[in-house]
């Protein structure tokens, strides 16, 4: 049970997937692979088959444009919402994730237009794309309840100097 439990990053434990929590889904239909979509937590994680209920925040039911999809995700597709960070800028080549088609998707800056405009590649789509700063993060794996790169320590307080 143990080495289960550690395999599925001690999800008994974890805050971020608990009822209520917001969490991004990975999808594996075919047109979804290497995004990233927004949802709550409706009911947890089954130790029976290892999947949670979510309800998605900006993917909608086929029938109905108006009405949020909700479905079950298999634990291991999820993780928590990154800790936004400020405002960056990107260089050339670095891996990002653009908001695009209602999720986050990942690419590689091909060009800095601007300083607040960068173009981006695209391998699963083969797609290049011209993306505002706004739109952008840096892009992060979720791996062993620890994001990959880590975030930067924020400077210390006056009143800790």
């Amino acid at each position: 049970m143990e080495k289960k439990r550690k395999a599925m990053g001690g999800m008994e434990d974890a805050d971020w997937c608990k009822k209520g929590a917001e969490v991004e889904v990975s999808l594996e239909d075919e047109g979804f692979r290497g995004s990233w979509y927004t949802a709550t937590v409706l009911r947890t994680v089954s130790k029976k088959n290892n999947k949670m209920f979510v309800e998605f925040h900006t993917l909608m039911c086929d029938d109905d444009d108006t009405k949020p999809l909700r479905q079950f995700v298999n634990f291991i597709l999820a993780r928590p919402i990154p800790p936004r960070e400020s405002a960056r800028s990107f260089g050339l080549s670095e891996e990002v994730d653009a908001f695009h088609c209602d999720g986050w998707w990942e690419g590689i800056v091909t060009e800095v237009v601007d300083d607040s405009t960068y173009s981006l590649f695209f391998r699963s789509s083969r797609e290049q794309i011209q993306f505002p700063q706004s739109q952008l993060r840096l892009h992060r794996e979720w791996f062993h309840g620890q994001w990959v790169p880590s975030f930067p320590d924020p400077p210390p307080s006056p009143s800790q100097s």
